[in-house]
């Protein structure tokens, strides 16, 4: 066998050997892409899950009907306050705290519902974003009956007059203090029930 022949065959060894160690390559990649991929949802399921827990339990800590002396503690008080001024600042303060988890978590789950669009399937992402919505909306619901409810009450102890529309006031005051049962719970029971369901396939 002269020299050429000799040398035909070896490149066509190594033009062979290239090509498998190419397609191995990129064979490999896919699975590494894959299972990367499957990590990541996986993750993102995790994470969306813990999170809806999270905002369900804020949500039931933030409305119950209980309101104990130590979450007051750090308000500053105002000069000349009356006892019942300051019983009404006192738990608006201790309120308004309780919301502070409720803010921080709806911020997370609402940069992972973002996430969710690109990593998880059309229904899964469109069951995350729908139980994000209906976490705002209580959330938002929840911040402005607080506010307005503790703003008209404080007004009360300072004029010493009731408001005109004590049905309204008690309307927010439900929202506020209202038992687990209501329709206000019940919508985020089913928020995160219906979440839950949407992401059990990722995280088996």
């Amino acid at each position: 066998m002269d020299a050429e022949m000799v040398s035909l065959i070896s490149d066509i060894v190594v033009g062979a050997s290239a090509i498998g160690v190419a397609v191995i390559a990129f064979f490999g990649l896919q699975t590494w892409r894959r299972e990367l991929t499957g990590k990541a949802k996986f993750a993102l399921a995790r994470d969306v899950m813990l999170l809806g827990f999270k905002l369900k339990a804020h949500f039931e800590w933030a409305r119950s009907l209980f309101t104990h002396s130590a979450e007051f503690t750090g308000r500053s008080r105002q000069e000349n306050e009356t006892p019942n001024v300051s019983q009404v600042l006192d738990e608006w303060y201790a309120r308004a705290n309780r919301l502070k988890p409720l803010q921080e978590d709806l911020i997370k789950i609402q940069e992972a519902s973002w996430e969710a669009q690109i990593l998880l399937s059309e229904d899964s992402s469109k069951s995350v974003s729908e139980a994000v919505t209906v976490y705002r909306s209580k959330f938002g619901e929840l911040v402005s009956a607080i506010h307005s409810h503790f703003e008209t009450r404080r007004d009360e102890a300072v004029t010493g007059h009731p408001y005109n529309n004590q049905e309204w006031l008690d309307k927010l005051h439900k929202t506020i203090y209202a038992p687990p049962e209501d329709d206000f719970s019940k919508q985020i029971d089913k928020a995160t029930t219906k979440l839950e369901s949407a992401l059990q396939a990722y995280v088996k």
